[in-house]
């Protein structure tokens, strides 16, 4: 399956904006814009319904950006990773995100790992944590983010979090809703994440989902 021109072009506008940033190409390093594609067949989640609601002049920074995801938005295989016994109905009705680079993107690449991820407002992402580093930067509306090893900081477009290789970490959206680049690196990038119960009593081992 070929890539349309619409997911070409998000790839494209994600690799520009990445190379561009030094803070970033410090995480990650160089992004090549030719990368090898095989297509997945798109996934509808609830969550895109609020993803078309973005308006991209409001965030002039990623503006490019925005606009390509909105285009792209049904050809995209939209996820949810976790279950509602894990996070809750509310959260996986305004949540999810999509893979755009890495071992099982569109477009191939070893090492990066890079994902578009949505949470609606007043959502609480608890808990959790994986092996891969990780470098969360939005693109549209801002969050509280929290980690052990840095304790909290509010985020907004223009903005870098970064957590290391199994460091706990939470976000809660205090400020309305967030749209982010969350980049991984390392080894095992297909592993999910370990997430604490809302409670904060027990520890879900997040198996894949099978399509």
């Amino acid at each position: 399956m070929e890539a349309s021109k619409n997911l070409i072009s998000l790839k494209d506008k994600v690799v520009e904006f990445c190379n561009s940033r030094e803070d970033i190409l410090r995480f990650s390093g160089s992004i090549p814009k030719n990368l090898r594609c095989h297509v997945n067949p798109p996934q509808k989640q609830p969550v895109q319904k609020l993803v078309g609601k973005i308006s991209p002049s409001e965030f002039l920074k990623t503006k490019d950006i925005l606009e390509s995801i909105i285009r792209a938005n049904y050809q995209l295989k939209w996820n949810t990773t976790y279950s509602e016994n894990e996070v809750g109905t509310d959260f996986i009705k305004r949540y999810g995100w999509f893979d755009l680079i890495g071992p099982n993107g569109p477009f191939h690449m070893e090492g990066i790992r890079i994902m578009i991820g949505y949470w609606g407002a007043n959502l609480d992402y608890q808990m959790h944590w994986h092996e891969a580093e990780e470098a969360y930067v939005p693109i549209a509306g801002s969050a509280l983010f929290w980690s052990e090893h840095n304790g909290t900081k509010m985020a907004g477009v223009g903005d870098i979090v970064i957590h290391k290789s199994n460091e706990k970490h939470w976000t809660k959206m205090t400020n309305g809703f967030l749209l982010a680049l969350a980049i991984w690196k390392g080894t095992n990038l297909s592993v999910n994440p370990k997430i604490s119960s809302r409670d904060g009593t027990k520890i879900h081992e997040v198996k894949e989902k099978k399509d």
